[in-house]
């Protein structure tokens, strides 16, 4: 199947229309211009990866995305067409046409029963789990990419004069990662650093018993500013490469610590492998800024927490990453009290790699509900020096 002949704008009405993502034409062209250039060709994966970066703005959407896309690969699995019989050089066939017996929007319902909701939830992780290792299937990459970005453009006026959008009733429970949602904001709300400030509204009750033993009446009681979290916190992702099968589950630490964490300030900024003179505000590596500008910005008394497997996912044992990781932890020593580093990849994972060598000069924690809340103890300044956090490492 050639990449023209995959049915894209289904899925972007879909998204538009029964979903009511706030989805544009240029939204739309983006994709296109990148499939273009060369990205999301590989492999199903690839592709879902690079709608889901351009369409989606929160986990949800990004959930359901990647569940359109594993019906569409249903579908084509199950009702292959074959394009070159159907289509040919004198009379070339339009897109929407060739899609009329295959058309995977009506495999997307708007209210599905309890039976087929219950059915899909276990499906859609079965498909995108397998869909992963898949390329697709005979894919090409024509000389020029035109599949109807005027169909995009109608489509869109369309629906411009629908201002009440429909929205998902419902949304995918289940979790597959080694730590939920919910204990990430438990998690984070251990973070504090609770300093009184702003207007007097709570009793000191010390300071008014004192007041009245001095007085012998009770005139007016001794009033103190409520308590509030000052924490600032800084999360070091490292994205790309060996980190991809991880990119949702740092999305989630991005976005619990954000929404639920209750901290005075969350900066994040992106990496690839080790910080060398850049940090990117933007996951695809975007509106860089250099590493010292950061540490002088973020304050000595702000929590500086490192996501990364640092090497373990491949197994591997690479001295440059672990030469160049340690001058970096060494220059972010000089800027701020506490970090800790928490490793997707289980410890036992570790040994005789790269995160390995790494976890002997900076506290390093496997990303777990435990592993979790002992960086957060580190963070909160009760890491004791020179302690040995795993045993391997004796």
């Amino acid at each position: 199947m050639k990449l023209e002949e995959l049915p894209l704008l289904d899925i972007f009405n879909s998204l538009r229309q029964r979903h009511g993502l706030p989805l544009g034409v240029d939204e739309y062209l983006a994709v296109l211009r990148s499939l273009q250039a060369g990205f999301g060709i590989g492999s199903r994966q690839e592709l879902e990866q690079l709608c889901c970066m351009l369409w989606a703005k929160s986990e949800e959407e990004n959930r359901l995305i990647r569940r359109l896309f594993g019906e569409m690969w249903k579908q084509i699995e199950s009702h292959p067409v074959n394009y070159d019989l159907i289509a040919t050089e004198n009379s070339p066939v339009s897109l929407n046409e060739t899609r009329s017996s295959t058309d995977t929007s009506s495999l997307i319902s708007d209210s599905p029963t309890q039976k087929n909701y219950e059915s899909s939830s276990i499906q859609t992780a079965t498909t995108e789990e397998s869909s992963f290792d898949e390329p697709l299937p005979d894919l090409e990459t024509p000389p020029s990419i035109t599949p109807e970005p005027v169909q995009a453009v109608q489509a869109v006026r369309s629906s411009r004069g629908n201002r009440e959008m429909k929205r998902p009733r419902y949304m995918l429970l289940t979790e597959y990662f080694p730590v939920t949602k919910r204990q990430m904001k438990q998690c984070w709300r251990y973070l504090r650093r609770p300093v009184r400030q702003g207007v007097p509204t709570e009793l000191d009750v010390e300071t008014t018993v004192a007041k009245i033993g001095r007085e012998g009446i009770l005139l007016q009681p001794v009033l103190m500013p409520p308590r509030t979290n000052r924490a600032d916190l800084v999360l070091l992702i490292d994205q790309e490469g060996s980190m991809v099968p991880f990119h949702d589950l740092s999305r989630q630490l991005v976005e619990t610590a954000q929404r639920g964490g209750r901290l005075r300030t969350t900066n994040v900024f992106y990496f690839h492998d080790y910080p060398d003179e850049y940090l990117y505000r933007h996951p695809a590596m975007l509106d860089a800024k250099t590493v010292s500008d950061i540490f002088e910005e973020i304050g000595e008394r702000a929590a500086v927490l490192i996501v990364s497997d640092a090497g373990a996912a491949r197994g591997n044992f690479d001295q440059e990453r672990v030469d160049n990781t340690k001058a970096w932890i060494e220059q972010l020593q000089q800027s701020v009290r506490y970090f800790a580093w928490l490793n997707p990849m289980p410890s036992e994972c570790w040994q005789q790699t790269t995160a390995g060598e790494i976890a002997r000069f900076v506290p390093m924690f496997e990303m777990s509900s435990q592993g979790m809340n002992a960086a957060i103890s580190v963070l909160r300044g009760r890491y004791i020096a020179g302690e040995v956090m795993h045993s391997w490492l004796m």
